[in-house]
C-alpha cells in the first residue's frame, strides 16, 4: 500500500505538468496504428468452417446422386446390349452357316473344311474370347461392335472364297473379263 500512496503523491504534485506535456511523435503513431488495427473486420473463423461444411456435403450429397443414378441405368444398358448382341449374332450365325453350305455344295466337304479351318481358325478364338468377355463381365457397345466386326470378317472369308470358286467356273475369256474389271 505505501507504494500506492507513493505514487498518488507523485501524480498529485506533478498534475499541472501532466495536463499541459503532451507526449512524442513516435507515440501518437504507435497509438494510432493500435486505433486502425482494431477498426479492421475481424474474420469469424467459424462461419468459414460451417460454410465448408455445407459446401463438402453437398459435393457428397451429389456425387452420392450421380453414382447411384449411373448405377441403376448401367444394367438396363447392359442388357439390352446382350439383347442386342444375341440377336445380330444370330443374323450372321445363320449367314455364315448359309455359305458354309454354299461352300461345302460348291467344294468337296473335306475341302471346303479344311479351308475354313485354316483360314477361320484365328477368328474363331478371337470371337470366342471376346465373346466371354462380353457376357460376363463387359456389355459395352464397343466390345458388341468388336463381336459384329469379327462376324463381318468371318463372312469376308468365305465370300472371297465363294468368288474365287466362282470365278473358276467361268470360261477362259471370261475370266479375263472379270479380272479386267476388278
Amino acid at each position: 500500500m505505501q507504494g500506492k500512496d507513493q505514487l498518488e503523491q507523485f501524480i498529485g504534485e506533478n498534475r499541472e505538468a501532466f495536463d499541459t506535456a503532451e507526449p512524442g511523435k513516435k507515440s501518437w503513431e504507435v497509438i494510432e496504428q493500435q486505433l486502425h488495427f482494431n477498426d479492421a473486420p475481424k474474420v469469424n473463423r467459424v462461419g468459414w468452417y460451417w460454410k465448408a461444411a455445407v459446401f463438402l456435403l453437398l459435393g457428397a450429397v451429389g456425387f452420392l446422386m450421380v453414382d447411384r443414378y449411373q448405377i441403376q441405368q448401367t444394367p438396363e444398358l447392359e442388357a439390352t446390349n446382350v439383347e442386342k448382341f444375341k440377336e445380330l449374332e444370330t443374323f450372321y450365325t445363320s449367314l455364315i452357316a448359309n455359305k458354309q453350305e454354299r461352300l461345302e455344295s460348291e467344294m468337296s466337304p473335306k475341302e471346303a473344311t479344311m479351308y475354313l479351318e485354316v483360314e477361320m481358325k484365328e477368328l474363331d478364338e478371337i470371337y470366342s474370347d471376346l465373346k466371354a468377355l462380353f457376357l460376363e463381365s463387359q456389355p459395352s457397345e464397343q466390345v458388341m461392335e468388336r463381336l459384329v466386326h469379327l462376324l463381318r470378317q468371318k463372312l469376308k472369308v468365305m465370300d472371297s472364297r465363294l468368288e474365287k470358286i466362282e470365278r473358276e467356273k467361268l470360261p477362259e475369256e471370261m475370266k479375263e473379263v472379270v479380272d479386267l474389271s476388278m
